[in-house]
């Protein structure tokens, strides 16, 4: 019993995951998407979640997200509730990060809030989707990198998903509203993503990454990723004149929001490299 809901854990757990590390962090971090779900019609908004929707939902039809047993076949029913269950998890994963940066107050309106989810879902629908397919653990040996050949790793996956967003506004607008409570539970939030990624919800490699470590060292490992994704960030920042004209903790705050999607790309290169 307890084996079976540790694996359901693990289960939903790479579906919210797996929404941040295919697409979910750059539609999260682009204001148009959340300007476009306050103005546009709620009709519209609706019937773009309906269409997109129902793209997952083939999606999840012809490749399943639970790993399949017997003949490979699945049962209406099994797709409906793994449909279900995806959307949660999309619209959860979503709103969560929303709040932590400060886009989605605890004192919002439901219609706000609502709007925010149906643009979100569909992208982190996706990405739920495509999870278990794409990063799911394999049979097949992989090699890991060790420290400090892994930082390199760590370095590459961090520039792939912070390199399109350290230029832009969303950068500076989410540092300047999300306060200094906000971006420690940012903080504790982006490690504890790099955290599950590499070692809790048994993406490609798991069986190498955790051989063999204590939990301790493991914990060591996420924070290590997570400080190679915030010198990814100084460097991107830096580069791009971010902290031109600001003080040291405004400079803070752009690393600290910058670091999210730094550290998701860290533990994303892991998996996939």
């Amino acid at each position: 019993m307890a084996n079976a809901v540790l694996e359901e854990l693990r289960t939903q757990g790479r579906g919210v995951a797996g929404a941040l590390l295919v697409v979910g962090v750059s539609m999260l971090v682009t204001m148009e998407t959340w300007w476009l779900s306050w103005r546009l019609p709620i009709l519209h908004l609706v019937l773009f979640a309906a269409v997109g929707l129902a793209a997952v939902f083939v999606l999840v039809r012809s490749v399943g997200f639970r790993q399949l047993d017997g003949d490979g076949t699945e049962p209406t029913l099994r797709v409906v509730a793994d449909f279900a269950e995806l959307v949660t998890q999309s619209i959860v994963a979503a709103l969560v990060v929303l709040f932590a940066f400060g886009v989605v107050e605890a004192g919002d309106s439901p219609s706000s809030v609502v709007r925010l989810a149906l643009v979100q879902s569909v992208p982190f629908g996706f990405g739920a989707a495509l999870a278990n397919r794409l990063l799911g653990e394999t049979d097949a040996p992989i090699e890991e990198e060790a420290f400090p050949h892994n930082l390199t790793v760590f370095t590459l996956g961090a520039l792939f998903l912070s390199l399109p967003v350290a230029p832009t506004e969303e950068v500076v607008v989410l540092a300047r509203n999300a306060g200094w409570p906000r971006l420690a539970a940012v903080v504790v939030l982006s490690v504890g993503v790099v955290h599950l990624v590499l070692h809790e919800l048994e993406f490609r490699g798991h069986r190498d990454r955790i051989e063999g470590r204590t939990h301790l060292l493991q914990l060591g490992t996420a924070a290590t990723a997570y400080a190679v994704a915030l010198v990814v960030s100084v460097v991107l920042l830096l580069g791009f004149g971010q902290f031109d004209g600001r003080g040291v903790a405004e400079a803070v705050q752009l690393t600290v929001v910058l670091g999210f999607p730094a550290a998701t790309g860290a533990s994303a290169g892991e998996v996939v490299l």
